[in-house]
């Protein structure tokens, strides 16, 4: 059994059915571009508007996207990535009510990766987000989402897009 230190940067490496074989650090699952496991998070405010954010660490900042995005690490549940990610960026605890919306495979950098997207909310609290992490953030209701979906959709990642398309976030 590993501790927990050695296993916090370890990615569990999957098959083509999403389960894990074998244990690699996370720089070395990103440069060899290896399939595992990640998780989505949508955030809802009381308002059923869903939370979309600029990230100060993506190459890109100039796309919308979902608020929390994580890999999962060896011996967490996807679950649990999606609980730590929302307390990290949003300082949110383990009591907003989570939901699986899905698990698919995902293509992300011609890699193919097991993606568990999950809804979170109704949050009623106040939203606070890491702003060494966050750098905006906008609350958007359906019809502003599609409104925008429809005649700028490259300012979004495309998987909102999809999301949006497939029913998954309304």
């Amino acid at each position: 059994m590993l501790d927990e230190e050695t296993r916090k940067n370890l990615v569990e490496i999957t098959d083509n059915n999403g389960q894990p074989f074998l244990l690699m650090p996370e720089h070395i699952v990103k440069k060899k571009k290896m399939r595992h496991r990640i998780i989505f998070v949508v955030l809802k405010d009381k308002k059923n508007r869903i939370l979309f954010v600029k990230k100060n660490m993506q190459e890109n900042t100039s796309l919308w996207e979902f608020p929390c995005y994580g890999i999962v690490f060896a011996g967490e549940s996807a679950e649990g990535t999606a609980y730590k990610e929302l307390q990290t960026n949003f300082y949110i605890n383990d009591t907003i009510k989570m939901k699986e919306i899905t698990t698919l495979t995902y293509l992300q950098e011609d890699v193919n990766i097991m993606a568990t997207v999950f809804s979170a909310g109704p949050y009623y609290g106040t939203f606070r987000y890491n702003e060494e992490i966050i750098q905006d953030a906008m609350f958007l209701d359906k019809d502003e989402l599609n409104g925008l979906l429809a005649y700028s959709p490259e300012i979004f990642n495309p998987i909102i897009n999809w999301a949006n398309r497939a029913n998954w976030l309304y």
